[in-house]
């Protein structure tokens, strides 16, 4: 029996983890996290012994559908950055409407 080959691809840890999630079900990949370094925590109490946030691996069958699910997380997490700003000024507005003015 032939063993599939896996290819990863590691997405930076700034990126929206729900715009991950999305892609990976839309293309069908696997979400997986990279392991700790072995000085990441402490042996005797099981606590971190520097800040170490692990981050978010794609697993697929192919590097093309990796290469695209890549591009598809880049332009959404751009399209998220550039509404933010537009949802920032919205809800200020609501915020301020609702404050009493003495």
């Amino acid at each position: 029996m032939e063993e599939k080959k896996r290819y990863a691809l590691p997405i930076p840890r700034g990126m929206t983890t729900g715009i991950v999630f999305e892609a990976a079900e839309k293309f069908g990949l696997e979400i997986d996290q990279e392991e700790a370094p072995q000085d990441a925590f402490d042996s005797k109490s099981d606590m971190p012994t520097k800040e170490y946030v692990p981050r978010m691996i794609l697993v697929g069958d192919s590097p093309e559908t990796l290469m695209v699910a890549k591009e598809y997380i880049a332009k959404r997490h751009e399209e998220w950055i550039m509404n933010l700003e537009e949802w920032r000024r919205t809800r200020n507005a609501q915020i301020m409407k609702k404050v009493r003015k003495r």
